[in-house]
């Protein structure tokens, strides 16, 4: 094909200089019959595009790493012209995943693909044709086109959840909030029952305003109600993107998320709700109380974005500002962070989950976890 595009346009560029040079009309018609041919040939390319219709759909939208997801791929042409010759390149999970499908569909007829994609990272990623190189029947032309500049081109979603392992023995003295006793019992702004009344104070909801008590005394009262004030962890996920990019950036992250994945499984298996936070966003937690909503917490580890460059130690200071009735802390990072390490006073233990390529020295309070490795594994000492 690459020949005979270059004779091609050799004897197009010849044609054009000997009817230059001669000033012979039969130079200049053989000259306009093969530019109009190469034209002609984009034109067919183009309208290629625009006129072949598609199908693709994926065997699941929502998967976990480690998981074989289909692409399936259907091909129709309803119009009375062949199509070009087509190179479609599909997008999928893996880096290292090239697809590339060739293929030409005569008048009134179709071809059917079912793409095997491998999901080896959490994530969420659009699958499906992107580029397309169209070649002509003569092989004279090849059309580069973007599938995605198309405004009524739309790829599949696809979801990749991390991997979720419980590291470890699970205790079978499951904590249940039925059990829980009368010194988990405190007061609360919002509840199942009502435990007493108190004076109303700026910024109390006006819902929450006892009427009746209210008339009886003649001032403002509002209710206050009991509920079990449950055991919880909090788990820090360090986004920053520590320089990685490419592959290398799609393992770490991938890592931290399951590292992340497995402490909270671990955690309420346990009876214990866990709160989800991120240096992108800290003011933003996300709480998981029971193991029904498990999934919610790891679609939500899913979309994490590693993007944005955030110093850690200031979000460690203000989740420790703000910590209440919790059990114990896991920092899942990329740095040391030796400073924060020694200065840590708390009340509750801090554990950091360190992810790296190279083991570093020993550091009390923290695992070290391989990246692109089993997480539950190193993380079997975690109760």
């Amino acid at each position: 094909m690459k020949l005979t595009r270059w004779l091609y346009y050799l004897f197009l560029g010849i044609s054009f200089f000997m009817g230059m040079y001669t000033g012979l009309r039969v130079y200049y018609i053989v000259f306009f019959i093969l530019l109009f041919t190469v034209f002609a040939a984009l034109a067919l390319s183009r309208w290629t595009v625009y006129s072949f219709k598609y199908m693709q759909t994926l065997s699941a939208v929502v998967c976990e790493k480690g998981d074989e997801i289909i692409l399936h791929l259907e091909i129709i042409n309803e119009c009375p012209i062949p199509l070009s010759l087509i190179q479609a390149h599909i997008n999928g999970v893996s880096l290292r995943q090239d697809i590339n499908l060739v293929f030409s569909l005569a008048p009134y007829s179709g071809q059917t693909f079912d793409i095997s994609l491998g999901t080896p990272y959490r994530g969420s990623y659009p699958v499906g044709m992107t580029v397309l190189k169209i070649t002509d029947a003569l092989g004279l032309t090849v059309l580069p086109m973007d599938m995605r500049r198309l405004p009524y081109y739309r790829m599949a979603p696809l979801i990749v959840l991390p991997r979720a392992e419980t590291p470890g023995t699970i205790s079978s003295d499951i904590v249940d909030t039925k059990l829980f006793g009368d010194a988990n019992i405190k007061p609360a702004n919002q509840g199942d029952s009502v435990s007493g009344v108190r004076l109303f104070q700026n910024g109390d909801a006006l819902k929450r305003i006892h009427w009746k008590k209210s008339a009886q005394q003649g001032a403002l009262y509002v209710k206050q109600y009991d509920y079990p004030e449950r055991e919880h962890i909090t788990i820090l996920v360090d986004t920053s993107p520590h320089g990685l990019s490419g592959e290398k950036a799609l393992v770490y992250a991938d890592t931290v998320c399951e590292c992340a994945a497995c402490i909270a499984l671990n955690s309420l298996s346990r009876g214990r709700a866990v709160h989800m936070k991120n240096t992108s966003a800290s003011n933003k937690p996300m709480v998981c109380n029971t193991l029904s909503k498990y999934n919610f917490l790891r679609r939500h580890l899913a979309m994490l974005p590693f993007e944005k460059q955030v110093e850690l130690k200031p979000v460690i200071s203000q989740t420790l500002a703000r910590a209440q009735q919790m059990r114990s802390l896991f920092i899942i990072t990329r740095s040391t962070v030796p400073e924060l390490q020694t200065s840590l006073s708390t009340k509750f233990p801090v554990t950091f989950i360190l992810v790296g390529e190279k083991q570093p020295s020993d550091h009390p309070h923290a695992i070290f976890v391989q990246e692109g490795t089993e997480a539950a594994k190193r993380l079997s000492g975690i109760h």
